[in-house]
């Protein structure tokens, strides 16, 4: 439905913008919502010194000359920012910083911005993370009033949208500092900023917890499978491998990386071990997902989710700005066949490949795409000991060397039936499954008490502006 929204000359001037995005009504709203709090609160500029004492911005650097391992120094990207939070569970490293001399450093309590790819991400760099570096698609502030208020409002509705209507676009959507810096922030009282960072601190406490849960089911794992990660690790270092002709003859494959050590000791692992192929129909069932044509898009509120390989993550289902909508019509049509059903493992094959998701009784009514795979538990496994031998490096090796196509990533559905996950006794795997429950139910306690923040923070405004003219 066409959103129309009429504007005085004068104030378009002072905006120095023409593009009709930036007029939306919802951000008109927000805007006046926040100039009707003048009277009752300061209303300060994100520029000013009272809130911010230091902008930061790092270099460009690219895979030619930056180092990228899993040892060395964290290096923080857009992918890493959740819950207001930075996520370690996949956080990469630079082995070495030599020649990169323009590379900004994180400290304690900045707020970390997306300023490209997912714009308006935002983080507070926690206490016991020091010294991280930043990717070039991130935006440091070094805050003059308090990290964690400051940061749940960048990310409530009203500072979100702030974000989003300064967004240019040159080759992609991008937020430039300039446009940064005009952004309105009204300064609540200091014990309910305290009542905020106290609400995130929660947050981030339960997630060092979770993580902690998911460490250990990743030992006991190792444990008994009789593996040892080290000896994966040090393999996955070696650079330099011979392999015979007759292996190459017999596999067909030319690409050195096929040939990799890791492999081979992955092949080894599974000779030792009970496994059972994902193509195996005594216990498992896999049901492709369908591509429904942009035609069959609409917007939110009309719709049902769409749900695509973005969707899926460790931590269960994650919903993105970008996500599309099916018309309920053609939900109705394809649920029998497409939806996903509690219980069920989600497996994705395409893009980000590997990823699985556990569906919970939480799961929205949606409807899986091409890029994503059912996969229906028939016996002797646990959905969430599935889930997480597929997010585990055993799967990743065999993942990585399956694996085709250059820039959308692909493992076909052949490939995947071939696929062996460890078959450990029931009562093993659920020792190892309670302890991805606690992970879990860990991490969703963090997310709620995020949303909590951020719900307080808008019913604030909300409660100022509306005792406004009282």
């Amino acid at each position: 439905m066409a959103k129309i929204s009429v504007i005085n000359s004068t104030f378009i001037r002072g905006e120095q913008r023409l593009d009709a995005e930036h007029y939306e009504p919802n951000f008109l709203s927000i805007i006046e919502t926040l100039h009707k709090l003048q009277t009752k609160l300061p209303i300060l500029p994100l520029s000013s010194e009272k809130i911010t004492r230091k902008f930061i911005k790092s270099m460009i650097i690219g895979d030619r000359i930056a180092h990228y391992g899993k040892r060395g120094i964290p290096f923080i990207r857009v992918s890493d920012i959740k819950d207001l939070s930075i996520d370690t569970s996949k956080i990469t490293f630079l082995t070495h910083t030599k020649g990169l001399t323009g590379l900004a450093k994180a400290k304690p309590h900045d707020i970390v911005i997306s300023k490209s790819g997912t714009i308006a991400s935002v983080g507070v760099i926690p206490e016991d993370y020091s010294g991280w570096y930043l990717s070039d698609d991130l935006i440091c502030l070094r805050t003059n009033i308090n990290p964690y208020y400051l940061a749940t409002f960048l990310e409530c509705k009203y500072g979100k949208a702030q974000i989003l209507r300064g967004r240019t676009q040159q080759v992609q959507m991008k937020v430039s500092i300039e446009n940064l810096k005009k952004v309105l922030i009204p300064v609540l009282p200091k014990d309910f900023q305290l009542h905020i960072e106290q609400l995130v601190q929660q947050a981030h406490e339960k997630r060092k917890l979770a993580e902690q849960k998911y460490q250990q089911a990743e030992e006991l794992l190792y444990e008994l499978l009789g593996i040892s990660k080290e000896e994966i690790e040090r393999l996955e270092a070696e650079k330099v491998y011979e392999v015979n002709f007759k292996e190459v003859k017999q596999a067909f494959r030319f690409d050195a990386e096929y040939y990799h050590p890791k492999y081979h000791f992955s092949d080894k692992i599974f000779k030792q071990i009970s496994s059972a192929r994902l193509g195996s129909k005594e216990y498992f069932e896999l049901k492709k997902g369908i591509e429904v044509g942009s035609d069959a898009y609409c917007d939110k509120n009309r719709g049902v989710l769409f749900l695509r390989v973005s969707n899926l993550s460790r931590d269960g289902l994650k919903l993105n700005p970008s996500d599309k909508y099916v018309f309920k019509g053609i939900y109705k049509k394809l649920r029998p066949k497409y939806e996903p059903k509690e219980g069920e493992v989600l497996f994705s094959k395409d893009g980000t490949i590997g990823t699985a998701t556990v569906v919970d009784s939480d799961f929205p009514p949606s409807i899986i795409s091409g890029g994503v795979v059912r996969i229906r538990i028939k016996k002797d496994f646990d959905p969430y000991y599935l889930a997480f031998v597929l997010n585990s490096i055993l799967l990743e090796l065999q993942v990585t060397r399956e694996k085709t196509g250059t820039v959308i990533e692909h493992l076909r559905f052949s490939k995947l039936k071939e696929i062996r996950v460890p078959k450990l006794p029931l009562s093993q795997q659920q020792y190892v499954a309670n302890l991805v429950r606690e992970y879990f139910k860990l991490r969703k306690e963090a997310r709620q008490l995020v949303q909590r923040a951020i719900r307080e923070v808008e019913e604030a405004i909300e409660n100022a502006s509306s005792s406004n003219g009282e």
